[in-house]
């Protein structure tokens, strides 16, 4: 065969082959999401707040999850965006999730990202904790993630929509569980890792994000005061728009070969050392 032949069908070769093109940099910040729809549990939480502006701010239309209408339209209220929507979502209510799920999806007429920031947090030590607090917090950090993953991958595989789902794990994923809060966070890195595995060569793409002790309210942290924390490895609290920032990037194009990952952002807090 001579070297004429081997070059047409080289060339034939990759005209029917195709074309995978990966995204190294972001040309324009602001456009990282355009076109996209992200859905938010959780989202009038500390870091869920945070995730939505920066998804707005980067082109990206946003329906804002949580369980009181009140404190969602003071989100609204205060993001003072034409690309955000609220709707009331309870995720431990597994069977409303996939009528919730439709109705966010109507809003836009898609949802291209989900985003699982819902969570709570156990107030006691392990040997004052009660099944009611214990089931508490695995049916919403672990049941409700569980089931919003299943309705949303089902909705994104009937669609054909090749999208991102990213949970909000915690640097306590990393630590030795004893309570219910470490236990769902463990649970979290299992069940990404296993979802991404089976749902990558769908075009879904999971991955989680881990923040370690971040700014915001459930810590009991003013954001705009003094964050410093002589607890933590850094010296300071993490503030939620860094969480956030890595947040979009995780679920852009520039993610797409970021997979079944837990990515940490803990200031070396459980990371560097197991304090803090």
């Amino acid at each position: 065969m001579n070297n004429n032949i081997k070059k047409l069908l080289k060339v034939l070769n990759l005209l029917r082959t195709k074309k995978i093109v990966p995204i190294i940099t972001p040309v324009y910040k602001d456009k990282l999401l355009y076109g996209r729809v992200a859905l938010i549990t959780g989202g009038s939480g500390g870091i869920g707040q945070a995730i939505a502006d920066a998804f707005l701010a980067s082109g990206c239309k946003v329906v804002i999850a949580g369980t009181r209408k009140e404190k969602l339209d003071q989100i609204k209220a205060k993001l003072a965006n034409e690309n955000v929507a609220t709707i009331v979502i309870n995720v431990a209510d597994v069977k409303s999730l996939p009528d919730k799920v439709s109705e966010a999806v109507g809003i836009y007429g898609r949802i291209d990202i989900l985003v699982n920031s819902a969570g709570t947090h156990h107030t006691h030590e392990f040997e004052d904790i009660t099944e009611e607090e214990y089931d508490k917090i695995m049916d919403t950090n672990v049941k409700g993630t569980f089931f919003m993953c299943q309705t949303m991958i089902e909705y994104m595989k009937k669609n054909k929509i090749y999208g991102h789902i990213l949970n909000v794990s915690s640097s306590s994923a990393l630590r030795p569980a004893e309570g219910p809060y470490h236990l769902s966070k463990w649970a979290i890195t299992g069940l990404t890792k296993g979802l991404a595995r089976r749902y990558y060569k769908s075009g879904i793409v999971v991955n989680a994000i881990a923040p370690g002790q971040t700014a915001t309210p459930m810590m009991d942290v003013d954001k705009d005061e003094d964050i410093s924390n002589t607890y933590a490895f850094a010296g300071r609290y993490a503030m939620p728009e860094e969480i956030a920032t890595l947040a979009t990037l995780m679920v852009s194009s520039m993610g797409d070969m970021i997979v079944g990952d837990t990515y940490y952002m803990t200031g070396g807090s459980g990371v560097v050392t197991f304090e803090g």
